[in-house]
């Protein structure tokens, strides 16, 4: 027995993922090491509190309790956990039952694996993905996914949105004449204004294309989004002493209209701006 004790001791002592058992009230009965160092508790500290004292949602421990229950076993139940600073930990869970030599329930066993690092790797490659690494704004594959989605919202909570189509003024011209670095940097400021124009986390703004750009105004009029084009257009004109201007064409949605409609109109608006001689925010008019 006494080296059965030891051989789980030494368990405990050397895994590296947090070890924690609670008994059938939820209160831990142990916490090994690697739990003291993932969540910042010491052993002494966190015997016999709540288990739920770490999660961030408690209900959801009690949840994950009911799968334990139907199942036997839940293995890699991804949450997060808080730790000593009030910080959320990102980790993966296998929760099993404790029973005992005649299968009576003595309550449970946890195995937190913290992955962080691993979900930043995968939020670092699905930004790589969705993004234009000349500009640093979003590329044309995540404008075609969020256009419909945005529309659908829009449509579905009966709130404005607006959409504009950019296309730049004599950029051929331009890299023809300077060079393709030259023209590199050129759309690298335009999405350096981009950024600094468009409302954060709210606004987003996309390279369509060669040298075209687009943005989705979410809960935006088209006087909100016609001014943020507008001052975009400016700075771009400043910035190049109108060598390079940009021609913008905009349509805000409308009852009926589909994501591809609103592009559409867009589109036909920036040609109009552009055959007015550029340098222009036109707004598109829809008939169903």
């Amino acid at each position: 027995m006494k080296q059965t004790d030891a051989y789980f001791r030494a368990i405990l002592e050397h895994c590296g993922d947090a070890i924690v058992t609670a008994d059938q009230s939820g209160h831990i009965v142990e916490w090994n090491p690697a739990a003291e160092r993932m969540f910042g508790w010491t052993r002494a500290e966190m015997l016999g509190q709540p288990a739920e004292r770490v999660w961030e949602e408690p209900e959801e421990r009690r949840k994950l309790l009911n799968l334990v229950g139907s199942r036997g076993r839940v293995i890699d139940y991804e949450t997060r956990l808080r730790n000593r600073d009030g910080k959320l930990v990102e980790v993966s869970i296998t929760m099993s039952q404790l029973k005992d030599e005649a299968g009576k329930l003595l309550g449970t066993i946890s195995i937190s694996k913290d992955i962080r690092k691993r979900k930043r790797m995968e939020r670092d490659l699905k930004r790589m993905a969705m993004t234009d690494t000349l500009t640093g704004l979003f590329n044309r594959a995540h404008f075609n996914e969020r256009i419909v989605e945005e529309v659908a919202r829009s449509l579905r909570m009966k709130h404005p949105m607006s959409l504009a189509l950019l296309d730049l003024d004599g950029f051929k011209e331009w890299n023809d004449g300077q060079g393709h670095q030259a023209g590199d940097a050129v759309l690298r400021k335009v999405g350096r204004a981009v950024l600094q124009i468009l409302r954060r986390h709210v606004d987003t703004g996309y390279r369509y294309g060669g040298d075209e750009f687009t943005f989705i105004f979410p809960e935006t009029g088209i006087e909100g989004a016609h001014a943020a084009a507008e001052r975009l257009r400016a700075r771009i004109e400043g910035e190049f002493g109108g060598g390079v201007t940009a021609s913008i064409g905009m349509a805000t949605l409308a009852g009926g209209m589909a994501a591809r409609d609103l592009i559409r109109v867009s589109d036909r608006a920036m040609y109009k701006a552009k055959g007015e001689g550029g340098n222009r925010v036109r707004v598109g008019r829809w008939t169903p």
